[in-house]
């Protein structure tokens, strides 16, 4: 190596090692007010701060250190985000395996259809026999009232045994009245349990076409 070229790699190495040697650290006090110098001061150490070299250009930047609250919001909402993704992969499971079954069960759409349709068809047979039971009730109903107005018009005292058999008789129809209330309901949620398989099926069976 020449002298000359052994000249420019020193002074390279002295200008490395003299804007090294000139790079400082800066940090804020307590007082909101920004410091400098060869090292932080222990009590600043959890703070951000920045390492500036002599023309006052950032060169590199060391974050706080996370407080505690942070810290166990930090792991907490790690520990969420994993209950989810477990959530979301016990779904994807379970609609397979639904999805299975659909295509075990029914091999064409107007299968799900027919057996829709008799699922109604029994609860509607239901529903027609309860209206039926109610009416004849009410009739016993009616009857037993007029018969307890007639009492009363005639001054006689009404019989525990007819005022228990009213009591009866409206405590039946009411309860007939709540029952049919539940079977439209039971109706309304198989038409949409229906609706969801059926258009299950058809998404299923067009990714197979």
């Amino acid at each position: 190596m020449g002298m000359r070229s052994l000249f420019v790699t020193l002074s390279f190495i002295t200008l490395a090692l003299s804007q090294q040697a000139m790079a400082f650290e800066c940090w804020t006090n307590r007082d909101g007010v920004q410091e400098c110098g060869n090292s932080v001061p222990p009590e600043y150490a959890q703070q951000e701060t920045r390492t500036v070299n002599e023309r006052g250009i950032t060169t590199g930047t060391k974050a706080r250190a996370k407080t505690k609250e942070e810290l166990a919001e930090e792991k907490r909402a790690k520990e969420e985000q994993a209950r989810l993704m477990k959530l979301e992969d016990a779904r994807k499971k379970q609609q397979a395996a639904y999805d299975r079954m659909l295509i075990m069960i029914y091999t064409t759409e107007d299968e799900i259809i027919a057996f829709r349709d008799r699922k109604l068809n029994v609860i509607d047979g239901i529903v027609e026999l309860a209206n039926v039971t109610i009416d004849s009730l009410q009739g016993k109903l009616a009857d037993n009232q007029k018969r307890a107005a007639n009492l009363e018009r005639s001054g006689e005292e009404l019989p525990d045994s007819l005022l228990t058999e009213i009591g009866n008789l409206k405590r039946q129809i009411a309860e007939k009245k709540a029952y049919i209330i539940t079977q439209h309901r039971e109706a309304n949620e198989l038409r949409k349990q229906f609706d969801n398989d059926l258009k299950r099926y058809r998404e299923i069976t067009a990714d197979r076409k």
